[in-house]
């Protein structure tokens, strides 16, 4: 045989006097003394006849699992269940409220893994009902239908605008180092169903801005507002800031405002300021912040203020200070990472549509 040298007239011997004559261990050894007790061991487990192999360790398939089929499906009905109904949830709570109690958390946090949840970060915005896909995937057509190409995203929209709160912390680098909050979600969800913010937060001050960027001409609008917005205060805003920034931006002419579909910002008083100055505005759908490229921006600007504390060992700031560096930050953004940011937009219209509607990593 091949590696130890063993005769097949032998091998057939071995496995005979083992199989069938029950003979073991000395005996065998004293028939066969010319081989070793670890050759004649590995050939006396081979089979005699393939079909049927002797050796029962090879048809063992491991332990039996712990949970089945049965139990999985409640498991996934539960996860489905907790999302509608309560938004976040814990894998011990789908544990308990999915009743499968026998097993170990670690089998059902390997559940929720294979149906693509992970303990990842929380996010702000919303889950996407059937309506918001069906939406988002209606407005992506009908861009296309239209034929706007990327030259209209980055040449043709004069201003992409939205409001942003920074949290304001007297200590930014405490804040800086301390964990994020984390939950139970796909790579593409957020918190619930139409939920736009992670809760009230008692005692939290927020530096709140009215920002607006441009293709080849970065932010061209860096306006701070304090208390609550409403439609008032933010038609003034348009009123007293916009006209200046339009004339700043990549398409002055012809005035077009991208903004999503916040209540304030298309209240009537809102929508006659816009009329005033002669702007129009371009609606994306609700709960679409991978459709405004500004969400990124804000974004990039929250991580570079934490990173800034952390480089900068700030330990103590007022609320004015805060302020002054969260809009000095914005306004030495680099023009031409928005332009990288806003060239990807005809891109996302696709992806969109190829994922019928689901939110996109951007």
């Amino acid at each position: 045989m091949k590696g130890d040298k063993v005769k097949l007239e032998h091998s057939m011997q071995m496995r005979c006097l083992y199989q069938i004559s029950n003979v073991r261990g000395r005996k065998l050894l004293e028939l066969f003394p010319q081989y070793s007790k670890a050759i004649i061991y590995r050939h006396v487990k081979k089979s005699i006849n393939l079909e049927s192999p002797f050796d029962k360790r090879k048809l063992n398939k491991g332990r039996p699992p712990k949970l089945s089929t049965k139990d999985k499906r409640k498991v996934l009905r539960t996860i489905k269940y907790l999302r509608e109904e309560v938004g976040s949830f814990t894998s011990k709570r789908v544990q308990i409220e999915s009743g499968v109690t026998h097993v170990c958390n670690k089998s059902i946090r390997n559940i929720l893994n294979k149906a693509g949840y992970f303990y990842l970060k929380s996010r702000k915005k919303g889950l996407l009902t059937m309506q918001d896909l069906i939406k988002r995937v209606r407005f992506c057509r009908k861009v296309k239908r239209h034929r706007l190409s990327q030259h209209f995203w980055s040449k043709r929209i004069s201003i992409y605008l939205d409001g942003k709160g920074f949290a304001y912390k007297q200590n930014p680098k405490d804040q800086a180092r301390a964990p994020k909050a984390r939950e139970w979600r796909r790579k593409g969800e957020g918190l619930s169903y139409g939920c736009t913010s992670k809760g009230k937060k008692e005692g939290c001050v927020n530096a709140n801005f009215i920002v607006g960027i441009s293709h080849s001409k970065g932010v061209v609008l860096c306006e701070q507002y304090f208390g609550p917005i409403n439609g008032k205060k933010f038609a003034e805003i348009v009123e007293n800031s916009l006209p200046a920034c339009l004339q700043n931006s990549v398409n002055p002419r012809e005035r077009r405002i991208l903004m999503d579909n916040c209540p304030r910002q298309n209240s009537r008083v809102a929508r006659d300021a816009f009329d005033k100055i002669g702007a129009a505005v371009f609606l994306i759908p609700a709960r679409s912040p991978d459709l405004n490229p500004i969400e990124n921006l804000f974004h990039i600007i929250s991580r570079k203020l934490s990173e800034d504390a952390l480089d900068q060992d700030i330990q103590k700031e007022t609320f004015s200070e805060f302020s002054d560096r969260v809009r000095q930050t914005m306004l030495t953004f680099e023009a031409s990472k928005i332009d990288k940011i806003i060239d990807t937009m005809d891109k996302r219209i696709n992806l969109i549509m190829k994922r019928r509607g689901q939110r996109l990593k951007y």
